[in-house]
């Protein structure tokens, strides 16, 4: 009897050769696709990961060698809707992936694909000794930016007063600073008020109040209303959306 057969450590491709999922804004998402495409004759398992890019002098690329814990901020920041699994010989696989960003943050990262021998374990018993071949097969370059509006306040102007003496009273110099501190937990729930229970009035609540103090209107200018021009700049990368909440009659 004569056996005639070949071997294959498979071939596998990503396709599009790289996904730009552009500047994002810290706390919302932008899904974008991936096909996994299996050329060989053979069934592999694959696994996506997100990875540090490597130059091609082997040394991880400078805008991701600064941040600490990388690895775990890629894994809060993408997410897979099949990071794993089975994909048979001569065929293709969709698989989604969501950026949603937790900081602000430029990623210049690769996305890899690992062919395994076998599917892995979930729950490896301590009898297992068997060492498993894990075999980097493709990979394609993922970009995408998460950024927030960085709102500033450059200028206050009013007939009467002096900018100095406004800019003081304003406490815009501690306003300027709040604003281009990273959003915390609180102002990201609030950014995405429509996946909250709570209603617009108890978020708003939990924001930092800030008192502006607008001096008394000395009685030679009757009963003209004191008015302010506000300057603001937008130095952030993505559309900035704001208003004031004026307080009502109780709050006076």
């Amino acid at each position: 009897m004569e056996v005639i057969g070949a071997g294959s450590d498979g071939v596998l491709s990503l396709s599009p050769k790289d996904i730009d999922f552009g500047t994002i804004t810290v706390g919302f998402a932008k899904t974008m696709s991936v096909t996994v495409i299996n050329k060989s004759s053979t069934n592999l398992y694959i696994e996506l990961q997100m990875a540090q890019r490597v130059e091609e002098d082997g040394k991880i690329a400078k805008d991701t060698e600064a941040v600490p814990l990388m690895k775990k901020i890629l894994k809060e920041c993408f997410k897979f809707d099949q990071p794993k699994g089975l994909i048979n010989a001569k065929s293709k696989k969709k698989v989604n992936i969501t950026f949603k960003p937790t900081l602000r943050f430029n990623f210049d990262i690769n996305l890899v694909c690992v062919a395994r021998e076998k599917m892995a374990k979930e729950v490896p018993t301590s009898n297992t000794k068997v060492k498993e071949a894990i075999v980097e097969k493709s990979f394609i370059k993922i970009k995408a930016m998460g950024d927030y509006p960085l709102l500033r306040v450059t200028d206050v102007r009013n007939e009467q007063l002096s900018t100095a003496l406004l800019w003081e009273r304003l406490r815009l110099t501690t306003m300027n600073k709040e604003l281009t501190k990273p959003l915390n937990e609180t102002e990201q729930v609030f950014n995405n008020s429509e996946k909250s229970n709570q209603s617009a009035s108890d978020l708003q609540k939990n924001l930092k109040n800030f008192t502006w103090d607008f001096g008394k209107i000395p009685i030679k200018y009757g009963s003209k209303p004191r008015r302010i021009t506000l300057s603001l700049k937008n130095i952030g990368g993505v559309p900035a959306e704001w208003t004031f909440k004026m307080p009502n009659d109780n709050e006076i």
